[in-house]
């Protein structure tokens, strides 16, 4: 039986390489991010990219990378004592959680103090527990960013604060922000409004409230939101504002949206030179991040392609004094994430190919009869198994008269048809052959 040939696509997903661009959906209008993306986690796409892969200043998406590696060294021990040894603070400059020299502290509230109060002072502190000094948890940083593909970056320090040689790039910090996302405890301690710090033999006990402005009102009421689950955002002289943030959709869509290097605008003034006063709370960078979330959950979701109840095609039946054809359908549901105004009946197309052109009964309901490929924009997005939807009973009558017919048309038949025909013939020739000279004996005979 000639087998059908296999055609191995990779569906999303559901792959990253279908090009969305070439659908009707606009880009989204960025008004003061000089680099961002868009990804969906899903579906491992890009939605929107602008600038992914220039080498930027990290700012506190460095923090990420602290935080991830803190909490690797620590799962499973959360409740661990780390106590501030001499000169861990001394490099600190920027924000803080107001952390002293000698202080015994525990793991998680120190993890807790970076992502939620973004607290240089807690990066510090974690890169000399974790390793024992800087430089060798920064290469520890480095070292991870290579383990997850961020060839646009290089760590300097824990914190991010603006360095000569640190860098890194959105593409990356979208690479940072997947992974930080398979971490649950990162989520959950990102998506935390505040976090309580004991009373400690330094310290009394105290709040610190996320700065994430996503996730709490404490600092900004503007842009509180339940669609977002985190991560980080932060402002350096050299990155200007950068927020991370993964939010979901209603339809349950999980995204990254990147923004670096946005600045609020520059003071405006009216005829008279009295400066305007700017609306409260605004944030630029903020601004782009809610914008890119609200346009990918209106502008991406899933389109059926193929479902398993419409016919595909109808394939002859021999042997069945029924019926004579079967109707194929789709084995499983094949689905693809797109823009919503995408024109699903211009840009799909399907190809199928049968194991026979004609089947032969019985054919039992869900067996696979071939198999179809579907495309969009010329793009392979799926392969599916084509099946029968129904039972076909074989006829007994019909199968002796196709066994009858196998037998006469099977080449051995053939065959040997034709050799019992030549040798046959060559017995009629050799007859008329003998029966001549006879003939001509006798006549040979009469004459003498």
């Amino acid at each position: 039986m000639k087998k059908i040939a296999l055609l191995l696509i990779i569906t999303a997903v559901l792959v990253s390489c279908l090009p969305l661009g070439s659908f009707a959906l606009e880009d989204p209008e960025v008004l003061y991010a000089t680099n961002c993306a868009v990804y969906n986690i899903e579906n491992s796409r890009f939605c929107y990219e602008m600038y992914t892969e220039d080498q930027i200043a990290p700012a506190g998406t460095a923090k990420i990378m602290t935080a991830i590696l803190a909490l690797e060294y620590y799962e499973g021990h959360y409740d661990a004592e780390i106590t501030v040894g001499d000169g861990w603070l001394k490099d600190v400059t920027g924000l803080t959680a107001q952390f002293k020299r000698g202080e015994v502290l525990v793991a998680e509230k120190v993890i807790s103090a970076l992502i939620i109060g973004n607290g240089n002072d807690a990066a510090y502190i974690l890169a000399y527990s974790v390793a024992g000094d800087v430089d060798s948890f920064v290469g520890m940083m480095n070292q991870k960013a290579e383990e997850l593909g961020m060839a646009n970056t290089h760590y300097t320090n824990p914190a991010g604060t603006d360095q000569e040689g640190m860098y890194t790039s959105v593409g990356d910090v979208v690479k940072l922000a997947c992974h930080a996302y398979t971490i649950a405890k990162y989520i959950e301690i990102s998506d935390s409004p505040s976090v309580a710090l004991e009373t400690t033999n330094k310290n009394n006990g105290r709040n610190l409230y996320n700065r994430n402005y996503f996730i709490s009102n404490y600092y900004n009421t503007k842009y509180l939101t339940r669609s977002v689950m985190g991560l980080n955002a932060g402002y350096s002289s050299k990155a200007g504002w950068c927020v991370t943030a993964i939010g979901r959709s209603n339809s349950g869509l999980t995204y990254v949206v990147v923004v670096m290097g946005a600045r609020d605008p520059e003071a405006v003034y009216d005829e008279n030179g009295n400066k305007k006063e700017q609306e409260k709370f605004f944030v630029s960078g903020y601004e782009d991040a809610l914008m890119l979330l609200d346009w990918a959950y209106k502008g991406f979701g899933y389109f059926t392609l193929v479902d398993t109840s419409t016919t595909v095609c109808e394939v002859p039946v021999k042997l069945s004094g029924n019926v004579d054809h079967v109707v194929l359908l789709s084995e499983e549901k094949l689905v693809s994430f797109l823009p919503m105004d995408t024109d699903i009946e211009s840009v799909v197309t399907k190809e199928y190919t049968l194991k026979h052109k004609t089947l032969k009964a019985p054919i039992s309901k869900g067996q696979v009869v071939g198999e179809m490929t579907v495309y969009i924009d010329g793009e392979a997005a799926g392969t599916v198994n084509l099946i029968a939807r129904n039972n076909v009973e074989r006829t007994g009558g019909l199968l002796i008269l196709d066994i009858i017919l196998s037998v006469v048309t099977h080449p051995v038949t053939i065959a040997i048809g034709v050799l019992i025909l030549l040798i046959i013939a060559a017995y009629v020739l050799w007859m008329s052959v003998h029966i001549s000279r006879k003939r001509q004996v006798v006549r040979y005979r009469k004459r003498r």
